[in-house]
């Protein structure tokens, strides 16, 4: 057992607890929670509305900004004008920020440099972090950019107070760790250089990692996240599991560029008008088609607008509550799961679909084929697949067998079973970074 004075993590969140995203975070803090002693959370930024339960040994602190992380007058007024450091954004600036696409790269750079010069000129919270990690062995952050470009400065301040530096330890995603994902990430050599621990979610993300740049985290060892287990059955597994009638689509995502919605929303709008798809349809059982999709986000109106006259059963729900889209997932289910993005790292969102027994389609990204595991359990896709392609393959899933559907619902739940289950993956994990 660790020494309890020392036994202590501190955890930088983008927001957990307030508000209802990084669910993912919210199921692996438990197993967390047993490892260490105490710990200590701060968010980056805070949502309105609910602040979400944590474990009894778990406390959250004021959040690193204190305004909306999209206020671009607060980052100019708290990014600006106060005296943290000015010297350490030049060399970034001048080796990797100018290049092209360079208005993209621009307006990046300064986000993040004004980010963290904010959060950095706040003197007094900066010494209350400071203080908190005098007294910790691990300090994790569970995105690797934002709140992690801290991590040279609070290495820096911590010279001196203590004997031995805690370990600082990043996980790796999608969108926080390819750069092709909005094109530019700032500090990387910085974050990296000073990162004992980097946990990716995918082997992909840490080939990346090791390919790409020339300075790199002391250890870097892949780390899967996990869904939870559900109680009792689910629809897609019931024995009462009949064929409807109706061709049921779903998916969940943040309605984004990224993300790419928009594109299933066009592969339906020509499969309704495509004769022989239809025809499929006919011959298959079924009698129509419907398409539920989760999540908010920029573009959500528009899909609404551009969804309006087709004949399709469409239900955009837009910004969901976690439990009630696993509710739908066990008592509705669905026949197929669509995931297009350009970028992802190991999306949860299609292990919790295959914790449900719903197959799924998606697009080869990121870490995305460690998902595709053993048997069939659905397609991997170009990347750049178009509307007509999955269309396409759309149809193709329909054309299959009763029992080959029935075959492959089962995969999908024994391939989460074996692989993606949050209380192994996650017990495992806490267990690896305490002893760290």
């Amino acid at each position: 057992m660790h020494d309890a004075y020392k036994n202590r993590l501190i955890l930088f969140s983008n927001t957990f607890p307030y508000g209802t995203g990084e669910t993912f975070l919210a199921e692996e803090l438990p197993y967390l929670a047993k490892e260490f002693s105490e710990i200590v959370i701060y968010p980056l930024y805070e949502e309105m509305g609910l602040v979400r339960e944590v474990p009894s040994n778990t406390r959250f602190c004021r959040a690193l900004l204190t305004f909306d992380h999209k206020d671009k007058l607060g980052f100019l007024t708290k990014g600006v004008f106060n005296t943290a450091p000015l010297f350490f954004g030049f060399k970034e600036f001048f080796s990797r920020a100018l290049k092209a696409p360079l208005f993209k790269r621009l307006r990046i750079f300064f986000n993040y440099f004004l980010m963290l010069r904010a959060i950095l000129g706040d003197k007094k919270h900066m010494e209350r972090i400071v203080s908190d990690l005098v007294f910790a062995d691990k300090v994790y952050f569970y995105w690797g950019d934002k709140s992690a470009m801290l991590i040279p400065f609070l290495k820096k301040r911590l010279e001196g107070k203590v004997e031995v530096l805690p370990k600082f330890c990043v996980r790796f995603h999608g969108s926080d760790l390819y750069e092709e994902a909005k094109g530019y990430l700032p500090f990387r050599n910085e974050i990296f250089s000073n990162t004992d621990f980097a946990i990716t979610v995918s082997n992909n993300g840490a080939s990346y990692i090791k390919k790409r740049y020339t300075q790199v985290p002391k250890l870097i060892e892949t780390w899967h996240l996990g869904s939870a287990r559900h109680s009792g059955e689910c629809a897609n597994l019931s024995k009462e599991n009949t064929q409807s009638g109706v061709f049921n689509i779903v998916s969940c995502s943040n309605v984004i560029e990224l993300k790419r919605v928009d594109l299933i929303l066009k592969a339906l709008r020509l499969l309704v008008h495509n004769e022989e798809a239809l025809r499929v349809l006919k011959d298959a059982g079924y009698n129509s088609i419907s398409w539920t999709h989760f999540g908010g986000g920029v573009l959500l109106d528009n899909l609404k607008k551009e969804a309006e006259d087709l004949n399709v059963n469409i239900e955009l729900k837009g910004a969901t509550p976690h439990n009630e889209i696993l509710e739908f997932y066990k008592n509705k289910g669905a026949d197929l799961f669509i995931l297009v993005s350009r970028s992802e790292g190991v999306p949860v969102s299609i292990m919790e679909a295959f914790s449900y027994a719903i197959p799924v389609i998606a697009t080869n990204v990121g870490g995305v084929s460690e998902l595709f595991r053993n048997c069939p359990v659905g397609y991997l896709v170009n990347s750049d697949i178009t509307a007509q392609e999955l269309e396409n393959q759309i149809t193709e899933f329909i054309k299959l067998p009763p029992e080959i559907k029935r075959q492959m619902r089962e995969n999908a739940f024994e391939n989460w079973a074996e692989n993606w289950d949050a209380e192994k993956n996650y017990s495992s994990f806490a267990q690896e970074l305490a002893a760290l």
